[in-house]
């Protein structure tokens, strides 16, 4: 724990008297939880001991759940707390639940003890190798801080805009910054890395939310949504690759390149449904079916709530419309050569 280094015994600092006669012991026995159900259990923490108030390192009294810090990172993170505190002013007038410094608290603390495990755990950044593995591992980590936030955070619609990069990246530095494989990397690619980490991760959440709520609203019964929509997220996944680009014809070489995976993206998922389409849905004939297909996949390509990947509609000098008309040419097509 990095909470517990520094001078005077290994961080516990504190009084003259620290460790003599039964102060010692009481100490032993709440780290140990041997006071279970003690006076003190009901007024949220330790009673105060000689040298308690110095056990952080910071001078500040130990309380669960509070993240400490202090200048040099002999306790937390250097610098966490101001990055988290910048990153909530645009969000925290529009937080019902929490106070500004819950807010900032409880995203320290998530961020801290994240890296605290994978720090413990995890030796890759120890070794020697390569910037590509540099920023693999850098991806990894912050894909790793990201779901600790979103469990932390889970029902905070912010948590999607609030900008993280900085943060996740002093954590990043903090962790990795003993070991060889970052040696040559310099801070600011550490930040931008992050940060395409952290969109990639939004953007994944959000692409399993509109799937969700796509194979909900076309009329699948109740009992085959899951089903649906793992057969969903599975061929969005395989269409990256199975795609043949540049078979299709279009305005552009860029939008024919869209139109080859949303093209595969429906096929995919129409040979992983056919169980959800003949027998999840009301009168399944193939009218039907390619009623559901096509209305489920505009959804999914409208532009208010796009799950199209970024690679290739940044490309785009504008997103296609609503009610795109190329899905229903698609689908028909492919029921036409019987899927």
């Amino acid at each position: 724990m990095m909470m517990m280094k520094g001078k005077g015994g290994g961080g516990w600092g504190g009084g003259k008297d620290w460790g003599k006669g039964k102060d010692w012991g009481k100490a032993m026995m709440m780290m140990k939880g041997g006071m279970k159900g003690g006076p003190w259990m009901d007024k949220g923490g330790p009673p105060a001991v000689p040298g308690w108030t110095d056990f952080t390192g910071t001078g500040e009294p130990y309380v669960p759940g509070k993240y400490l810090e202090e200048p040099g990172g002999r306790v937390g993170i250097e610098g966490l707390k101001d990055a988290v505190t910048r990153a909530c002013e645009p969000h925290a007038a529009g937080e019902r639940q929490w106070s500004k410094d819950d807010m900032i608290n409880k995203i320290c603390m998530s961020i801290f003890k994240t890296a605290g495990k994978w720090y413990k755990e995890d030796t890759r950044h120890k070794e020697a190798g390569t910037a590509i593995q540099a920023q693999a591992l850098l991806e990894e980590f912050a894909e790793k801080i990201m779901h600790g936030l979103s469990t932390t955070c889970y029902d905070k619609p912010w948590l999607l805009e609030i900008y993280l990069s900085e943060a996740i990246a002093l954590a990043a530095i903090n962790t990795f910054k003993t070991g060889a494989l970052f040696k040559r990397t310099v801070a600011p690619i550490i930040v931008t890395h992050v940060d395409e980490a952290v969109f990639r991760y939004r953007e994944e959440e959000r692409h399993a939310r509109v799937m969700w709520d796509a194979i909900s609203s076309v009329g699948v019964k109740s009992d085959y949504i899951k089903k649906a929509n793992k057969h969903l997220t599975t061929s969005f996944e395989a269409a990256h690759v199975s795609a043949k680009y540049g078979t299709c014809t279009a305005a552009t070489p860029e939008l024919g390149m869209l139109q080859d995976f949303v093209q595969a993206w429906i096929a995919e998922f129409c040979k992983r449904a056919w169980d959800v389409l003949n027998n999840g849905i009301n009168n399944s004939t193939p009218e039907q079916q390619i009623g559901v297909v096509t209305t489920l996949f505009q959804y999914l390509c409208d532009p208010s709530h796009s799950c199209l990947p970024h690679d290739l509609t940044q490309q785009l000098d504008a997103p296609p419309p609503p009610g795109w008309d190329f899905i229903a040419q698609a689908t028909i097509m492919l029921f036409q050569e019987g899927h």
